[in-house]
């Protein structure tokens, strides 16, 4: 599954009500229905708007792509990086004067959000499950680093590998090179996020802003363009999916 900002944005819709003002954009499938598979949408918050502390039933995580502001008691710009494990409580997202976008990333579908301020939400949150949150930022901003005269690929690690698959990487490559990521066959599957330049995948060009999903035996060659490219990559840990059996 592959989508582009340039594509997208016909989607997008202005949205209005008590615990967010903005704009919702869906890149793969949609925000508004729980649905088994990817799950990819780019939320626009307006400045100053202050989203309360929630929590979704499936694993995310959430690319800041423009603006600024804080989750929970994070400060955040472009390319910070959360995740949060299913029925974590997190925020509130707190947008700055500028706004804050995100991208809002899932291997399985999910809908809406349970305010932690709203009766009945705690109740969703299964006794003995395990809860966590992480956060991730590069050392160096985007803006720093000329692609284009870049000798060797970079990877830096936004969030640490573990042993049931997660991880976050920021690559930079220069012009013409092959993503070389370490095989790890127990991942959820991986967003590809380019940030900056093309990647080509396959027959697909991804431009800046382009998002796409691979599962774990996914075997896709990804090279950067002419001009080189800055790709995340967001990997799942494995078994994340919380999908409920449906009658």
């Amino acid at each position: 599954a592959m989508q582009s900002h340039e594509s997208a944005r016909a989607a997008r819709k202005a949205l209005r009500k008590d615990t967010f003002e903005g704009h919702v954009t869906d890149f793969i499938a949609t925000h508004e229905r729980r649905a088994a598979g990817v799950q990819a949408f780019l939320v626009e918050q307006d400045p100053h708007w202050v989203t309360p502390p929630h929590f979704h039933l499936e694993a995310q995580f959430q690319v800041v792509v423009a603006g600024g502001g804080a989750f929970g008691r994070h400060p955040v710009a472009p390319l910070a990086v959360h995740y949060a494990a299913p029925q974590t409580g997190y925020g509130p997202i707190s947008a700055g004067p500028q706004g804050v976008s995100y991208l809002t990333l899932r291997a399985d579908g999910d809908t809406g959000a349970w305010y932690l301020h709203k009766p009945g939400s705690r109740e969703r949150m299964e006794p003995g499950r395990r809860r966590e949150q992480l956060h991730g930022a590069p050392a160096v901003a985007a803006a720093a680093t000329d692609l284009a005269a870049l000798r060797d690929a970079t990877a830096e690690a936004l969030i640490a590998p573990r042993a049931d698959g997660l991880a976050a990487f920021l690559l930079r490559l220069p012009p013409a090179r092959a993503l070389d990521l370490p095989a790890h066959a127990d991942h959820g599957g991986r967003y590809y996020v380019v940030t900056r330049g093309t990647v080509q995948a396959g027959a697909d060009q991804m431009p800046a802003l382009a998002v796409a999903f691979a599962s774990a035996d996914d075997r896709t060659a990804l090279r950067a363009g002419a001009a080189g490219a800055e790709v995340l990559v967001l990997q799942f840990p494995g078994n994340s999916s919380t999908m409920e059996e449906t009658q």
